[in-house]
């Protein structure tokens, strides 16, 4: 469900006068918000008028008088207290459909990521040798929603799963360190994430000889 945004205390005035301007546009003659309002609500006439009405002292208080600046001050509170009341009837009245809230003229909140129980597989293994006998460093993307990678070994037929080790688990997939590896031996490196629930994926094999 998509949701408007009801809150514009932080906009400039200009901004906001701009901002409150665009929605009566979009509101006069809008097909999916026929009039009249169900009168609990203020009405387009009303709201169009308190629009005008601060545009107007915004543009008086340019000289910082005072008396102009409390008087456009008030009115803002005015509008402001119109848009979160007629954006509740927006809202309400189409349902959170997204594209009928489009035609509102109100800013649509953005709607976070759902969070990934189960990552994808790490892609763009890689892997070199480190600085130590038998030992090499494994690098890939971590995925979005991975909490750890496992990295795992193996040799022999990596069809085999019984030949598979784990050798690491770490935070991140930027560099991996596998040691106490046999040397001169093909050995095969695969991993995959970890996330809320459980481990995603494989990754690709890769295979390197350690020295």
């Amino acid at each position: 469900m998509a949701k408007i945004i009801l809150d514009y205390s932080k906009q400039s005035d200009s901004d906001f006068a701009n901002t409150t301007l665009e929605m009566v546009n979009a509101l006069t003659g809008n097909s999916n918000f026929g009039l009249p309002w169900p009168t609990e609500y203020p009405t387009l006439a009303a709201f169009t008028a308190k629009q005008k009405e601060f545009a107007d002292k915004v543009t008086a208080a340019g000289d910082r008088d005072k008396a102009k600046v409390a008087a456009k001050n008030a009115c803002r509170d005015e509008l402001q207290a119109m848009v979160r009341d007629i954006g509740r009837y927006l809202q309400t009245k189409s349902g959170g459909d997204r594209a009928i809230l489009e035609t509102t003229g109100f800013d649509i909140a953005k709607t976070p990521d759902a969070p990934m129980d189960v990552p994808d597989a790490p892609a763009d293994l890689k892997l070199k040798l480190g600085k130590t006998s038998g030992t090499i460093i494994a690098s890939a993307k971590m995925p979005k929603g991975a909490a750890s990678i496992e990295t795992w070994s193996c040799v022999g037929d990596p069809n085999v799963e019984a030949n598979w080790k784990l050798r690491a688990q770490t935070s991140s997939a930027r560099t991996i360190e596998v040691s106490g590896l046999q040397r001169g031996v093909d050995t095969y490196v695969k991993c995959r994430a970890i996330g809320r629930k459980g481990p995603g994926p494989w990754s690709d094999v890769a295979t390197i000889m350690p020295v």
